[in-house]
């Protein structure tokens, strides 16, 4: 059932979706980008969008308990405890909404997916607790930096400049590409710093502090990590990005590096233990991390690429930027490329329940993912189907009302 909704749009309430739509356990990744419970009322081409108030009401209250009964007894006790701190008013509101939602969305996801929630500093925090009660504190993965513009000067406190993005994963055996980036030039000149017939590389441990009693503690090729208080530690991403085959024991993995022409050994008797060679010819580049922040003015730092800093993440431009569609609290999609690739599988599904502008399922469909939108705005619907269209002329998206 599923393969037929993928390339949908849904025009209606999520809720509804979700519960009426996708089935349990079916879909790989979730990013959502939902009201932010900024007191506000977006608009383009002068009309209203939507509205981003939130008033406490019997409709708040139904949610709220609605929650408490679908969700773990965890969120129950939480949702309680906020409410008793936040009374009944617009943030207890906008929680209401956002529970019953997290609930659902909690469900449809696969054994091995993920969830990216994007929101600012207003409710994160409250956001990031709702989380842990539905997914457990242990399946929190990163909370995510991501730099929405330039400028925001503010007289009497710091320029709020970012937004957060919570990932999180259904359990512990979950779909993750690890992504990377260029390096910075200087880097590359200080760290890459030695030379031999095959190229530019650096050194890196092979050992670990600590005695281990094991094969990881036993002398290999005449050097005793025992006897200089260590370990052999082969990094995981050495054995990973390598192929080597995982089961192989320690020596048998220092044994295949070596092989490979990839240990550096110390002369005889300096004291010294065998060292990794990354040459830079077959590194990745920088592993990602949690910071997703474009630097204007920075082109020319990075080693062999023009671009600026995290620019492939940068915001869109308030005038003249081509991808603009003409949607309020549209995103830019490299933002949302990094995360399709980092968490959504090939031929994997990606949901976006408030899809807006669509730059999730243009993102996904780029990327040759498979993907459902669902928003309650006609507008939202629309826009995201012409900029599919557009973009993508091999594909009709279907819109779904409710």
């Amino acid at each position: 059932m599923l393969a037929t909704l993928a390339g949908t749009l849904f025009q209606g309430d999520n809720l509804a979706v979700l519960r009426g739509r996708i089935p349990d356990a079916s879909i790989d990744l979730v990013y959502l980008d939902p009201p932010f419970a900024s007191n506000a009322v977006y608009r383009a081409g002068g009309q209203a969008v939507f509205d981003d108030t939130w008033r406490w009401g019997p409709a708040a209250e139904a949610a709220l308990a609605e929650a408490g009964t679908n969700g773990p007894p965890a969120l129950a006790a939480l949702l309680s405890g906020l409410r008793a701190v936040l009374g009944d008013g617009p943030l207890m509101a906008y929680l209401a909404m956002m529970a019953p939602r997290l609930v659902e969305l909690h469900r449809v996801l696969k054994p091995t997916g993920s969830l990216y929630l994007h929101c600012d500093p207003t409710a994160s925090h409250y956001l990031k607790i709702v989380l842990d009660a539905l997914f457990g504190a242990e399946n929190y993965r990163n909370e995510i930096v991501w730099r929405r513009t330039g400028s925001h000067n503010k007289a009497r406190r710091f320029a709020p400049v970012h937004d957060i993005i919570h990932f999180v994963t259904k359990g512990p055996d979950y779909h993750f590409t690890r992504l990377h980036g260029p390096y910075l030039a200087r880097h590359i000149a200080l760290y890459f710093s030695k030379t031999d017939a095959r190229g530019r590389y650096w050194t890196n441990a092979l050992t670990g502090a600590g005695i281990r009693n094991g094969e990881s503690g036993q002398p290999w090729r005449g050097y005793d990590p025992t006897a200089r208080g260590r370990h052999w530690a082969i990094p995981g991403r050495v054995v990973e990005e390598l192929g080597i085959d995982s089961p192989l024991g320690t020596l048998d993995k220092l044994e295949a590096l070596a092989g490979a022409g990839l240990v550096a050994f110390p002369a005889s008797g300096s004291g010294a233990m065998p060292t990794y060679k990354q040459y830079l010819d077959t590194t990745p580049g920088l592993p990602l991390g949690d910071l997703w922040a474009y630097q204007p003015h920075s082109h020319g730092l990075l080693h062999e690429s023009g671009a600026a800093l995290d620019e492939d993440v940068r915001w869109l431009a308030a005038h003249g930027d081509g991808e603009r569609v003409g949607y309020p609290t549209q995103k830019p999609t490299g933002l949302l490329e990094r995360i399709v690739a980092a968490s959504c599988p090939e031929g994997g599904i990606a949901l976006d329940p408030f899809c807006g502008s669509g730059t999730t399922l243009h993102a996904a469909q780029r990327l040759g993912r498979r993907w459902i939108g669902i928003d309650e705005q006609p507008r939202a619907v629309e826009t995201a189907k012409r900029r599919l269209e557009a973009a993508f002329p091999e594909i009709s998206a279907a819109i779904v009302p409710l």
